[in-house]
């Protein structure tokens, strides 16, 4: 009799660590936007042929690629309407959600920590800690130096120690200070960050593919009072959102982002190097990483997920690697699957130079 007891609590347990294991995260069947087709790149793009045969077969890892060349749609390659997970390009989204909270005077960046009531039950923050802004959340130099959800090693053995520099004093590529700027663009603008992105990006855009469910909160790995907010997107709506940066905030005539604030959140805030950045990027503004020489900008993820404004060339470029839409299709990625490099889409780049 007990025997059996023990086989049925086991049975059950392998089928719940089963059905978990194989829950999708996201449904990424669902879509609330609506869809309105790109123009079509009436030019010749350089080495198309040769970007797509990369992709194929040489590259480390890119599912899907997406370029956009003078605002129309020049090269599609692979899984480009399957939303996968942003990893840290959600950051840069996010800072355009701010842009257009703070374009309609809803978010003001001088507000404190202190002021929004921002603190942590187990580390209760400082009085010092307590002094960072908004502002210095969006630079990540807010100067407070905690755990928090969505840590990559390196950014676990680079930290400083706490209470090393003032806010506002040094850059520290912080996930704590991201995590709090989701909880703070809820609680500041009464949207959810789905909803937002939605009503203010995805509709205005003609994004195809986004649900507002493609957000959500994710506790795992952290005892911080602030959760990680996480996003799935597909390739060709994050390309959408390259293009409307690399025209000034502007979509089909409509203004959506003022020029104001694409200027300030791209203005090189923090000069960085290695081993946090790669050449060409040199600096970094409102959550975006700078080519401070040309002018480029980029949004880059774990796994894999880039996304590039060349100004040089006028042309977006979106490269992604699906780490996964269960636990264990993620917990697989993370092991056994090449990640995609930013090797790759320089390579890619320099194509599209002409090389």
């Amino acid at each position: 009799m007990l025997r059996r007891i023990l086989l049925a609590i086991v049975a059950l347990c392998v089928g719940a660590i089963l059905v978990y294991g194989f829950w999708p995260i996201v449904d990424r069947t669902q879509s609330a936007a609506r869809p309105s087709a790109m123009p079509v790149f009436d030019g010749d793009l350089p080495n198309a042929d040769r970007i797509r045969e990369f992709a194929r077969a040489e590259a480390r890892g890119i599912d899907a690629l997406v370029i956009h060349r003078d605002g129309a749609l020049a090269l599609e390659f692979g899984a480009v309407s399957q939303p996968m997970n942003l990893g840290s390009v959600r950051k840069s989204v996010l800072s355009l959600l701010y842009g257009i909270a703070h374009d309609r005077g809803l978010i003001d960046l001088d507000r404190t920590l202190s002021d929004l009531g921002i603190d942590e039950t187990d580390t209760p923050l400082t009085p010092t800690e307590r002094r960072a802004t908004i502002e210095h959340l969006l630079q990540s130099r807010s100067g407070v130096y905690l755990q928090s959800g969505g840590e990559t090693a390196l950014t676990v053995r680079t930290r400083p120690e706490r209470g090393q520099y003032d806010p506002g004093e040094a850059f520290f590529y912080n996930n704590w200070d991201f995590n709090v700027l989701g909880v703070v663009f809820e609680q500041e603008t009464g949207l959810s960050i789905g909803q937002a992105l939605d009503e203010w990006l995805a509709r205005e855009i003609g994004m195809e593919d986004y649900h507002p469910s493609h957000v959500y909160f994710d506790r795992w790995g952290s005892t911080s009072d602030h959760p990680t907010y996480r996003m799935f997107m597909s390739a060709r709506d994050l390309a959408r959102l390259g293009t409307l940066v690399l025209n000034d905030g502007l979509w089909d005539g409509r203004r959506i982002l003022s020029q104001e604030w694409l200027a300030r959140s791209m203005a090189p805030h923090s000069q960085v190097g290695p081993p946090l950045s790669r050449p060409p990027f040199d600096g970094f503004g409102y959550s975006w990483w700078l080519n401070t020489e040309t002018g480029d900008v980029v949004a880059s993820g774990w796994g894999g997920q880039y996304l590039y404004v060349d100004v040089v060339n006028r042309a977006t470029i979106v490269a992604r690697r699906d780490t996964g839409n269960t636990l264990l299709g993620h917990l697989w990625f993370r092991q056994f699957t090449p990640h995609g490099r930013p090797e790759d889409l320089l390579r890619i780049l320099g194509y599209l130079d002409g090389a």
